[in-house]
């Protein structure tokens, strides 16, 4: 259909459009080299991405690093002098709850890649409707560039994913959206679902934020998904042109479906925390950094917080938990975020 043409065409635009970060265009290239064949694709999203607050010179390029094999990736790093750890141990760790975070510094370049390594076919269901949670789904329906593709059929596939990424925010936004909404709103209103709905460092009204510097990029693309569902029947005109309002009332099971989605989703991703531990090199310092850059009051740690933090590490993150501010957490039925 014309409609789903027009979305393909608006997220490849993105995907595919240049960038303007040397450092990062020297590190892809030293990645893929050093790879050794080992690399079908890399995809970046996240704050360094959108050019969001938040991020700075400190930052981590966020990047899926989309692989072929975990055994034979990890080891050509390992080969190659980017990582120290065992390639077998973490090949084998990858299998559970991919994908495995995994961090890069190139030498001579300053550039650090927070790697989300995950294996090309797990890649491809993670931003299908067959995904297992909302981890890659909940990234990549933002702005996302592919750096790097072993070769043309697989630039497609990855830009197929990021398409059906974007198309599949219409299931689990649609039970919080407002009654009447354009391209803007509905981009904003996911972007909150999703953020409410993980457990993350960041301040009241990140989301919001975030929003402001991507609605430029996306606004186009969500403009144009609204359009594909308006032409299946799922969405009727509003009074304004432009604004949608939905062609059926959503049910209290189908709410409770997708709020049973997210909640799996942060028991994963919670799960997923102590694989990183072991996979992520540098892990307390990352977080710590990340903390103190969106969490307001600097936090330091003790010399035992330090030397062992699996044990006294877990008071700060209750503490944490119970006084983060969870307004943009998804509201009930009816209701607005």
């Amino acid at each position: 259909m014309k409609a789903d043409e027009a979305l393909r065409e608006e997220v490849a635009a993105r995907a595919l459009s240049e960038g303007d970060d040397p450092a990062l265009a020297a590190a892809v290239e030293q990645l893929a080299a050093a790879a050794e064949g080992a690399l079908d694709g890399l995809v970046f999203f996240g704050s360094r991405r959108t050019g969001a607050a938040g991020a700075n010179v400190w930052s981590a390029y966020d990047v899926f690093v989309v692989v072929p094999s975990y055994r034979l990736f990890y080891d050509a790093m390992r080969r190659t002098g980017l990582s120290g750890k065992g390639a077998r141990f973490l090949s084998l760790i990858s299998r559970w709850l991919p994908p495995t975070q995994y961090s890069i510094r190139l030498e001579d370049l300053p550039v650090h890649l927070k790697a989300a390594v995950i294996r090309t076919d797990t890649f491809h269901r993670e931003t299908s409707p067959r995904r297992r949670d909302h981890f890659c789904a909940g990234r990549l329906f933002q702005p996302s560039r592919v750096l790097f593709a072993r070769d043309e059929s697989i630039r497609a596939a990855l830009v197929d994913d990021l398409v059906s990424a974007h198309a599949e925010t219409w299931g689990w936004s649609r039970p919080w959206l407002p009654a009447v909404f354009d391209a803007g709103d509905y981009g904003r209103n996911a972007l909150v679902v999703s953020m409410s709905w993980e457990i993350r460092p960041e301040p009241p009204g990140r989301a919001e934020a975030l929003w402001e510097a991507q609605k430029q990029e996306q606004t186009p693309v969500f403009a144009a998904l609204l359009s594909a569902l308006a032409t299946r029947g799922e969405l009727v005109p509003g009074d304004t042109a432009g604004q949608w309002r939905l062609a059926r009332r959503m049910d209290d099971m189908e709410t409770f479906r997708w709020e049973t989605y997210f909640r799996r989703s942060i028991v994963r991703s919670t799960a997923r925390w102590l694989k990183h531990i072991l996979s992520f090199e540098g892990w307390l310092d990352y977080i710590l950094r990340k903390a103190n850059r969106h969490g307001g009051e600097p936090m330091e740690l003790s010399d035992r917080e330090r030397r062992w933090p699996l044990i006294f590490l877990w008071p700060r993150v209750f503490a944490y938990l119970r006084t983060k501010n969870r307004k943009g957490r998804a509201p009930s039925e009816g209701s607005t975020p």
